[in-house]
């Protein structure tokens, strides 16, 4: 059966479908095909996008130097190739400079080397491939590491972007997971519904449970890492790459937002609705998007992700659109706790990753808001 999709496909007219009237043979075609164009398609937009002032993302060292790590909501188990875009500079000429993309998922480790030619501004591109585990993984972490050439050259990446590609057309055949096995998204067979047959109830089962697995597809609100490992011969002083952010401090209250969608319905949906991803070194707490966030690490000094499931009031945290409908604001929240905990200039990290100073209980390297 062809489980192709159009991306141009005119969406149904639902008056076709009103009782009394005929049904026109193209309605139930459309649907199919826009049902197939949602899975293959819908969330493959960027899942990071992250900008750098001029030389903060910068390294000199001949050996790969880890410098950021975020977390992603993958697409599906079936989207398995992720495309990462950098806008980059070279300082000096070499072809030994390269930048490694790590993408794990679960178990699962894949990683691309993409080679950054000599330029003075110059794009590239590179796909991570990997092989998704059988089921309950719905994010990834994404690790870039970057290396010069010494002496000779440093790269300075300007921009990252990464999304996940799109499931060509045809879709191929066969029940598809998007998170889970229990759920099973069925593509439909559209050599069937572009002709003049006797409509099934199974073709409005499957239309409707498709839509409810579609409904739980995460997507990629906010996703903000630091620079903990730049080095550059050329640009050496506190001003430049030893400057570059590292934790996130009270400068960011209010200036790392994002707009969540939270659809009619959304507070009825089952499950994992909106998430806060957190990669803290020690202990921390802050509150986000009227959420207290309380990471509670080991010792002082580990290093890992900590996942907190956000409860939303509605009625406090919605505000009005200039075309009459509601929108939220995700958000480090304007309270004194996030003022005293984050750092500043008047409570500095005086010292670097892996280690954050005494006076400071812990710090937040990366963060990601993601939700369906």
């Amino acid at each position: 059966m062809g489980n192709t999709y159009d991306a141009t496909t005119i969406l149904a007219d639902p008056s076709s479908t009103v009782a009394g009237k005929e049904i026109q043979f193209s309605t139930p075609d459309r649907m199919a095909q826009s049902i197939n164009y949602s899975f293959a398609t819908g969330a493959c937009h960027n899942v990071l996008s992250q900008a750098y002032s001029d030389k903060v993302f910068i390294q000199d060292s001949s050996s790969f130097t880890e410098m950021s790590q975020w977390r992603i909501p993958l697409v599906s188990l079936e989207h398995n190739e992720l495309e990462v875009v950098m806008n980059y500079r070279l300082y000096g000429s070499s072809s030994s400079c390269n930048a490694k993309i790590t993408l794990d998922v679960g178990a699962n480790t894949a990683n691309s080397t993409i080679n950054l030619a000599t330029s003075t501004n110059g794009i590239a591109n590179g796909s991570v491939t990997i092989v998704m585990p059988s089921s309950n993984e719905y994010y990834g972490t994404l690790t870039i590491e970057l290396q010069g050439d010494g002496s000779t050259a440093e790269v300075e990446l300007f921009s990252i972007m990464a999304r996940f590609k799109r499931i060509n057309s045809p879709i191929p055949a066969g029940q598809k997971n998007q998170y889970v096995t229990t759920e099973n998204f069925r593509p439909f067979g559209t050599v069937r519904t572009d002709s003049d047959n006797a409509l099934s109830s199974r073709f409005g089962y499957n239309m409707i449970d498709n839509i409810s697995i579609m409904r739980k597809r995460f997507k990629s609100y906010l996703t903000w890492s630091g620079v903990y490992s730049p080095s550059s011969n050329q640009y050496p002083s506190l001003e430049d790459a030893s400057a570059s952010v590292v934790y996130i401090g009270q400068g960011h209250i209010g200036t790392l937002f994002s707009y969540p969608l939270l659809p009619s319905g959304w507070e009825e949906l089952v499950g994992n609705k909106l998430q806060l991803h957190v990669r803290a070194i020690g202990d921390v707490i802050f509150e986000f998007m009227g959420n207290q966030i309380v990471v509670d690490q080991a010792t002082s000094s580990t290093v890992g992700w900590s996942i907190f499931e956000l409860s939303i009031d509605q009625i406090d945290l919605s505000e009005i659109g200039d075309i009459n409908l509601p929108y939220y604001i995700g958000e480090f929240d304007q309270v004194l706790d996030n003022y005293s905990t984050l750092g500043s200039w008047g409570s500095p990290f005086t010292t670097r990753f892996p280690v954050v100073n005494s006076g400071n209980t812990g710090a937040i390297l990366a963060i990601t808001l993601m939700g369906i």
